[in-house]
C-alpha cells in the first residue's frame, strides 16, 4: 500500500457513523463466517441494512466487500460521509480505481467538503501529481490553516523536492499541537535531505524532555545517535524505552551493548535499579569476581526458589569469596551445601568441585576420589577433572600414578594451577628416587 494512503488515516480526521466499531477493523480475518442473518435485517430500512451489512463486513476485515456496502450507501444518500468510509475500506485493499471513482463523484457534489479535498491530494501525491495537489493544498489552507492540511502541503513540497519550504510547512504544523509525525518529518528532512543532523538531533531531545519520548519519538532518535556512532545516547534511550514500556527486548539489547563495550558497572547498576534479570546480574558478577555480592545475591535468589543449582552456586561462591580458605566453620558451611546438592543434580561441575576441595584441604581424599572419578564418568576428556584425580593421587603419595595421570595434559596445557601440580607431582617423584 502507499505510504500516502497510510497518512490519509493519520493526518484526516473521520467523523463516526453513529457506531464507532465502523473505525475499529478485528483481528478477525477477512471472508470469516457472517454472524448478520439475513432474515433478521428485513426489518430494518435498506439504508440501516446496508450499513449494518457495511460495519459487520469492515469488522470482519472483509475491506471489498465494505468499499461495495458504503459506495452503495452513498449513491442511495448521497451522505458524504459514507463516502469517506467507502474511500477508507478502498485504501485498505489498493483499490485504486475505486477511491479515485468516489473522489470524483463525492467531490462533484460536495465541491468544499475538507476531507474529501485531503484524499484528493493523498491520491494525486501518489499519482506524483504534485501540480493539482499543490492548487489544491493552497486552497484547503487558506480556509483553515490547520496542522492536517499543513502536514498535507509539507509533504506536496517534499514529493516536489522543495525541502526549505516542506520544511516551513511542517514546523508551522509542530508549533501548533507539537504532533509526533511533523516532528518526525521535520528531523527525517534535516537530517536525510538538508544534512543538518545536529539540528535533527537536538530537536529530537528537545522533545523527549519537554513532551515526551514515546516508542517512536525514542526509536528515531536512537537511530540518530547509532548512525552518529554516540553509544552513550543510545544507552541512554534504551533504558528509557525498557523504563517505558517494560519490553524485554530493549532490556536485552542495552545489555548486549554494554557487554560488547565492556561497561560491566553500567550494565550492574541498570540490572539493580531496573530488576530486569537477577540471573544475569548474577552472572555479571561472578565474571567480575565480585564473589561477595554475587554470593549475597545468590542467597537470596535461593531463599525464594530452592532451587538446588543456586545452592550448589552459592557454596563455590561462599568459598570463593573466603578470604581464610582454611576456616573450618566456612568449609563445614560449604561441604553441607555441597551434601545437598551432589545427591540431586549429579553434575560433573559439582562432583569435581566438591571432590577437589576435599582432596586439597584434605578433609577425605578417598571421598574426594570417589566424586572426581563420577565427574570423568560424565565427562572423561576434561582437563580440569584429569588434574582432580591427579592431585588426589598425589595426596595419597602415589605420585607415580599421578604423573602417569596427569603428564599427557600437562605438556598441552599452561593453566596455572595444571603446571603447578605438574611441578609438585615431579618434585615428589625426584624425591622418591634420592
Amino acid at each position: 500500500m502507499s505510504r500516502y494512503y497510510y497518512l490519509i488515516i493519520v493526518i484526516i480526521t473521520f467523523s463516526t457513523l453513529g457506531c464507532s466499531s465502523a473505525h475499529k477493523p478485528s483481528t478477525i480475518q477477512a471472508n470469516s463466517i457472517k454472524v448478520l442473518d439475513s432474515n433478521l435485517t428485513q426489518q430494518f430500512s435498506n439504508e440501516d441494512r446496508l450499513l449494518i451489512f457495511a460495519l459487520d463486513s469492515y469488522n470482519r476485515g472483509d475491506f471489498k466487500a465494505a468499499t461495495k456496502y458504503y459506495s452503495d450507501l452513498y449513491s442511495q444518500t448521497d451522505n458524504v460521509q459514507y463516502a469517506t468510509q467507502a474511500i477508507k475500506s478502498a485504501v485498505v485493499i489498493k483499490d485504486y480505481e475505486s477511491i479515485k471513482d468516489l473522489l470524483d463523484k463525492a467531490t462533484l457534489q460536495q465541491h468544499d467538503d475538507p476531507t474529501l479535498a485531503r484524499y484528493f491530494v493523498a491520491y494525486y501525491i501518489d499519482k506524483k501529481m504534485f501540480t493539482q495537489a499543490k492548487q489544491l493544498t493552497t486552497k484547503l489552507l487558506k480556509d483553515e490553516r490547520d496542522s492536517k492540511n499543513l502536514e498535507l502541503a509539507g509533504l506536496v513540497y517534499e514529493g516536489l523536492e522543495s525541502y526549505p519550504k516542506a520544511l516551513g510547512y511542517f514546523e508551522e504544523s509542530y508549533r501548533i499541537d507539537k504532533g509526533e509525525y511533523a516532528l518526525l518529518k521535520i528531523t527525517d528532512l534535516l537530517y536525510l535531505k538538508m544534512d543538518q543532523k545536529s539540528k535533527a538531533t537536538r530537536l529530537l531531545e528537545t522533545h523527549t524532555k519537554l513532551i515526551g519520548c514515546n516508542q517512536t519519538i525514542c526509536t528515531r532518535l536512537m537511530q540518530f545517535y547509532a548512525h552518529a556512532k554516540d553509544s552513550e545516547g543510545v544507552s541512554k534511550v534504551l533504558e528509557k524505552l525498557y523504563i517505558q514500556t517494560q519490553n524485554p527486548a530493549y532490556a536485552n539489547r542495552l545489555l548486549q551493548l554494554y557487554n560488547t563495550e565492556k561497561k560491566y558497572n553500567k550494565a550492574i547498576t541498570f540490572l539493580k535499579k531496573s530488576q530486569f534479570n537477577d540471573m544475569i546480574l548474577l552472572d555479571i558478577y561472578i565474571t567480575q569476581k565480585q564473589y561477595q555480592k554475587a554470593l549475597k545475591l545468590t542467597e537470596k535468589l535461593y531463599a525464594k526458589t530452592e532451587d538446588p543449582v543456586l545452592l550448589g552456586r552459592a557454596a563455590i561462591l561462599e568459598y570463593e569469596s573466603s578470604k581464610n580458605k582454611n576456616s573450618k566453620k566456612m568449609l563445614t558451611s560449604v561441604i553441607k551445601k555441597f551434601e545437598q546438592v551432589v545427591e540431586i543434580l549429579k553434575d560433573p561441575l559439582y562432583y569435581n568441585y566438591y571432590g577437589y576441595l576435599l582432596i586439597d584441604h584434605e578433609v577425605d581424599i578417598d571421598k574426594g576420589i570417589v566424586f572426581v572419578q563420577k565427574a570423568l564418568k560424565i565427562e572423561p576428556d576434561s582437563h580440569f577433572y584429569i588434574d582432580s584425580l591427579a592431585w588426589g593421587f598425589y595426596k595419597k603419595g602415589h605420585c607415580q600414578d599421578a604423573l602417569k595421570l596427569l603428564e599427557p595434559i600437562g605438556k598441552m596445557s599452561d593453566e596455572k594451577e595444571i603446571v603447578d601440580h605438574m611441578n609438585k607431582i615431579k618434585k615428589c617423584i625426584e624425591e622418591e628416587n634420592k
